[in-house]
């Protein structure tokens, strides 16, 4: 009988050790879960993130020696006689969007930087699928466009008001009008406008479509590679830090040297 009972009592016991065991080995796994999802929410988080920040980047910053920003009235103070002394040679300036949207700041802008001496361009934003020609008309219109200064861009791009062109009849309509805003740039500037853009828009819209006009490629977390064959400025960063600048600012590369960037200049 005792010998039941200490059988039973040692029965019970490992039953208890296993129990707890189990218990411990459940509470491991929910705890290597928790800790895997927290990691994968980190990192979907850090890859759309940027990863450059300055001009301080090797190998990029002895690779490309043209340094540029592109700034609209969304930023705040800039010293340009600081960001010469940065190195800095060229700034794009938002002056359209749209066919009646103009930016406050732009011809401010101009002034103050072809003061400071560095080459200017002004950029459209546009407006997915509306008159293109309207467009043309209110970006000439608006826009201080002069020899030496780069060639115009158009900026095409997904926004609040841009939305994906999912089926036919947008996507049309989008390619038409974009086409109408490039023929009437070509033909009051004589060159093919700049066209900025990302790799989902450059997908989407560009290629194919637009295959001999230089590129201007946004691109915060790769160098842009050869799939983008006319690509002459990438854009890496929408934060960056400079000297003679209070808050973030976009930093541009141009691809080749300074005798090249003549390419880019009106005659």
């Amino acid at each position: 009988m005792a010998k039941r009972k200490r059988a039973r009592r040692s029965q019970r016991k490992r039953l208890k050790i296993s129990k707890k065991g189990q218990r411990v080995v459940q509470l491991i796994a929910v705890s290597f879960t928790i800790l895997f999802a927290i990691g994968i929410f980190y990192f979907i988080n850090y890859s759309k993130k940027e990863l450059f920040h300055s001009f301080d980047n090797p190998p990029f910053s002895q690779k490309y020696t043209v340094r540029g920003v592109d700034v609209s009235h969304h930023n705040s103070y800039i010293n340009w006689e600081k960001l010469r002394e940065e190195n800095i040679t060229f700034a794009y300036l938002k002056s359209t969007e749209g066919s009646n949207h103009k930016d406050r700041d732009y011809k401010r802008n101009y002034k103050v930087i072809k003061d400071a001496g560095l080459r200017v361009g002004t950029y459209h934003f546009y407006t997915f699928g509306r008159d293109g020609k309207k467009q043309a008309q209110h970006f000439i219109r608006n826009s201080i466009v002069r020899s030496g200064d780069l060639i115009p861009a158009i900026d095409v791009e997904h926004s609040a008001i841009n939305r994906p062109c999912n089926d036919k009849e947008s996507y049309d309509k989008m390619i038409k009008e974009l086409k109408n805003l490039e023929s009437a740039l070509i033909k009051q500037y004589g060159k093919r406008p700049v066209i900025y853009t990302n790799k989902e828009c450059y997908r989407m819209y560009i290629k194919g479509n637009f295959p001999d006009n230089p590129l201007w490629i946004c691109d915060l977390h790769d160098e842009p590679g050869n799939g983008y064959k006319n690509w002459a400025i990438w854009q890496f960063s929408h934060s960056g830090k400079i000297n003679g600048v209070v808050n973030d600012i976009d930093l541009n590369y141009y691809r080749n040297s300074f005798d090249e960037f003549k390419t880019l200049l009106l005659p």
